[in-house]
């Protein structure tokens, strides 16, 4: 009972200067996002992460921030190994920051873009103390699916949006759209969810104040 207790406590809400410092963040990036890409731009996962995580970081909601923190880890280590090397080489191994550097896009939408840098350090500290909660994944695989439907169904397909339609960059015309959208939808949960769910309870884990915070 003690130990519990101990957890309870040590399991503190978010502190007010995170909450704010987020918030501050997301009434930069909103209108950014409007203003250069639309509203459309909101149904990429990574995007949507950020207003559910908002929602969370004020509610204390464990859950939601545990459903976010593995895409967010995941595709954030990606897009930063991928300008790192592109920096470095010229080269874009996965092709997913080339926008960085077309030069007629906003350099403030560029700029924003960072952010898959920090989000993925700031989910990782704050499933480290609020605990991490092992069904955010299951949450996350209904959630990123309706993102993909969503972005698949109102998105412009020229946006490509969660590539429901160029996977890879390649133009999807070998499946019609009612079989290729699910499989993505479980193909995106098996290397994306799963992966990002393996990454954070590791990193969580070496935290023992939070070993057994989980449900």
């Amino acid at each position: 009972m003690a130990d519990a207790q101990t957890r309870s406590i040590d399991a503190a809400s978010i502190p007010l200067t995170a909450r704010l410092g987020f918030t501050i963040w997301m009434l930069v990036w909103v209108p950014v996002v409007l203003a250069t890409q639309g509203p459309q731009n909101f149904w990429w996962l990574c995007n949507l992460a950020q207003f559910i995580v908002l929602y969370a970081v004020w509610r204390d909601n464990r859950l939601l921030i545990s459903s976010q923190a593995g895409t967010v880890v995941l595709v954030g280590l990606i897009w930063t190994v991928d300008l790192l090397i592109s920096l470095a080489t010229g080269q874009s191994p996965f092709g997913i920051t080339l926008y960085m550097f077309n030069e007629q896009l906003p350099i403030a939408l560029r700029l924003t873009s960072t952010y898959h840098i920090w989000l993925p350090v700031f989910l990782v500290w704050l499933c480290r103390r609020q605990g991490y909660d092992r069904r955010g994944p299951w949450l996350q695989c209904l959630i990123g699916s309706s993102a993909i439907i969503g972005g698949w169904a109102f998105g412009d397909p020229i946006r490509n949006l969660n590539y429901t339609r160029a996977p890879f960059g390649i133009e999807q015309v070998w499946l019609p759209d009612a079989l290729f959208i699910p499989l993505l939808c479980v193909a995106t949960a098996l290397l994306v969810y799963l992966p990002g769910h393996w990454i954070v309870r590791a990193v969580h884990y070496r935290n023992p104040r939070t070993m057994n915070d989980d449900p």
